[in-house]
């Protein structure tokens, strides 16, 4: 269902001088934010849990204030490290996988569509990628996948975070070539959230690894 939004918005987008990265940021709140909180809403009721979300999400316990510097910092810098070699690994698949998806979705189009877009355009999508992409995803993902789906998978043990960072990496499949850069990315962040039982360390690390793609697309020169 996302992909054929996206893909019939991005098209859409294009034609009318838009771009395609704007369309991925409308379909989070459009599209993505609802599927993932309906899951949810659903699985709850059936569960007998009711219908509240807030106790469908397990790992919620309150962290210290050092927790959310800490843990954030070394989690970055593993993320960082990691990137070294996964980036050029993603990077590699792209180019033998790309002939398969949308053109508008590629990477290089994204990011040329941006960097060529008005400047008042490219202002309003700057906003736009900070609230959705910054703020918006890394909330409703990390509730979905760190604070009800994993600690769901706690009888897996170890294999849990492994679990989740995989079907974590395979959500994204509208960019298949990013798996082993989502997967080493989140691995660590799954291994906290479990051991902590608090998502909220997970929230406040998606939202720097987003942010820091955000900044990626628009300081990008072509």
């Amino acid at each position: 269902m996302f992909f054929g939004f996206l893909y019939v918005l991005s098209g859409v987008f294009v034609r009318h001088g838009l771009t395609g990265y704007l369309a991925e940021l409308i379909a989070i709140p459009a599209c993505l934010a609802p599927m993932l909180i309906g899951i949810v809403f659903l699985w709850s009721r059936r569960a007998g849990e009711g219908r509240s979300l807030i106790r469908a999400i397990t790992y919620r316990e309150r962290g210290a204030a050092v927790d959310y510097i800490v843990w954030p910092f070394l989690l970055y810098a593993a993320w960082a490290l990691s990137s070294l070699v996964t980036v050029p690994l993603a990077q590699a698949l792209e180019t033998q996988v790309a002939g398969w998806f949308p053109p508008q979705l590629s990477t290089r189009a994204l990011m040329s569509g941006v960097v060529g877009s008005p400047a008042a355009q490219r202002h309003a999508t700057f906003v736009l990628a900070i609230v959705f992409s910054g703020v918006l995803a890394p909330v409703v993902e990390e509730a979905y996948f760190r604070g009800f789906l994993l600690p769901r998978m706690r009888h897996w043990s170890w294999l849990a975070p492994v679990a989740s960072s995989f079907l974590f990496g395979l959500y994204h499949f509208i960019s298949p070539w990013s798996l082993p850069v989502i997967f080493v990315a989140f691995l660590p962040v799954a291994f906290v959230v479990q051991a902590t039982k608090n998502f909220r360390i997970g929230i406040v690390v998606h939202a720097m690894f987003n942010l820091t793609g955000v900044l990626t697309v628009f300081l990008h020169r072509g």
